[in-house]
């Protein structure tokens, strides 16, 4: 996880923790497959670990419709789908035709889309790969998008992919929300 993301705490964020869930591949549990989505665990962990958090405070889909059309969703990657990039580096190489499915620039909307269907989300969905912390700018963009009005609460998915060996892939997802919900 990120610094920022061990360092702060539900009383030093500006905006009211509503659930919260991690994942990391250093972990037994396995992200379901997601039909669709090849070549790389991103979407699925991005899926996995949003729905951990959602159920977290819905227990089964859909959320309530009152809180569901106001509801965002925010992608937090720095380096982004490197595992499908790498699909399509390699048959480039090769000189064989990509698959469609291998589109690495649509995988991040589109994973969340598929999130938004299933938990019948109605609000925004932004993907951003910051150049700070992505923890402090994930939060930034969750209080504008509260405070003008496009949402009352945001789901905020932070993924990152092992980049050298030994390190794991690992996801967290927060929603997050300016009220203080029972």
């Amino acid at each position: 996880m990120t610094t920022a993301e061990n360092t702060l705490t539900p009383d030093s964020l500006p905006l009211a923790v509503l659930a919260r869930a991690s994942w990391s591949a250093a972990s037994d549990e396995r992200p379901p497959n997601l039909p669709g989505f090849t070549a790389s665990p991103f979407a699925p962990i991005i899926a996995h670990v949003a729905d951990l958090c959602l159920k977290e405070r819905y227990k089964e889909p859909p959320v309530p419709p009152e809180r569901a059309e106001w509801t965002a969703m925010v992608l937090v990657s720095q380096l982004g789908d490197m595992a499908t990039e790498a699909a399509v580096v390699e048959s480039v190489d090769k000189g064989t035709k990509a698959s469609p499915l291998l589109f690495f620039q649509s995988v991040p909307s589109a994973v969340l889309g598929v999130v938004s269907a299933r938990w019948n989300l109605g609000g925004a969905v932004i993907t951003i790969s910051p150049a700070g912390d992505p923890l402090t700018e994930a939060m930034d963009l969750a209080q504008l998008l509260i405070e003008d009005g496009s949402a009352k609460d945001v789901l905020l998915v932070l993924v990152e992919l092992a980049v050298r060996e030994g390190l794991p892939n690992h996801a967290s997802a927060l929603l997050v929300s300016a009220e203080e919900l029972p």
